[in-house]
């Protein structure tokens, strides 16, 4: 798949699947601006990522106001925009009875409410480059099935997909194409290591069990991202695209 000059900005960057996406493409040949909060991380990806990476950019997603000056330096430096993946996020698994308004803001503000404002401010005309734009969202097949302790996750997750449904109707005339890519659980992530770190080694073999292929890597859910953002996907919009060994066909 071919991202020869295209400008991708991804969230999420310096770790786990956002970290794979910059990878994969660099590899297709995209120019990539990596967002996240560790620049230290960020900046190992970029060592590896070599000529390919033009800006990292510590930002934390939730700081709105702080989006469209990075995103305004980004163009007047580098060019428009023609893709985006947001791969921020965070999980915490917590009975309901522990759970208030803050903790649910929290998770909804980076989820799902960081990639609206960050959509928000890439469909912009000045912003989006002339040719269309491919906006895509990393949720998570919780988004379609759900775990006891995951509340705020699962929801999170859930409304990110209801709103690129939306976004995808109302952007499709401007070329503007609007996906989610809703993984199971994947084994290089810090995520799946935080869930084995709160659970029992034969609890966590139990949700291993559930996946008729095996957990997944990184890279089984970049590449989906790279076929998105890329011209071969041009008629592909509005769609959770779930990628989870068979977990959820059951």
């Amino acid at each position: 798949m071919d991202l020869q000059g295209k400008n991708i900005i991804i969230t999420g960057a310096s770790s786990g699947i956002g970290r794979t996406c910059a990878i994969e493409c660099s590899k297709a040949g995209a120019r990539v601006y990596l967002v996240a909060r560790n620049l230290d991380k960020l900046n190992e990806v970029s060592t590896i990522l070599g000529d390919n990476v033009h800006m990292i950019n510590s930002l934390d997603v939730t700081r709105s106001e702080e989006i469209e000056p990075l995103v305004k330096k980004i163009v007047e430096v580098h060019g428009k925009i023609d893709g985006f993946i947001h791969s921020a996020g965070v999980q915490y698994i917590q009975p309901l009875r522990t759970l208030d308004k803050q903790h649910f803001l929290d998770v909804f503000s980076i989820n799902t409410i960081s990639a609206f404002d960050f959509s928000r401010i890439l469909t912009k005309k000045s912003y989006c480059s002339d040719s269309g734009l491919s906006l895509v969202f990393i949720s998570s097949v919780m988004s379609v099935a759900a775990n006891a302790g995951l509340t705020s996750y699962c929801a999170s997750k859930a409304a990110l997909v209801g709103g690129a449904r939306a976004m995808a109707i109302e952007l499709a005339s401007k070329n503007i194409r609007v996906n989610c890519v809703s993984p199971g659980t994947v084994s290089d992530t810090r995520m799946t290591e935080g869930l084995q770190d709160s659970i029992s080694d034969d609890e966590f073999q139990r949700i291993v069990s559930e996946y008729p292929m095996g957990l997944g890597d990184t890279q089984d859910v970049a590449k989906m991202c790279v076929f998105l953002l890329s011209d071969d996907a041009k008629w592909i919009t509005g769609q959770n695209i779930v990628i989870d060994g068979g977990y959820s066909a059951k």
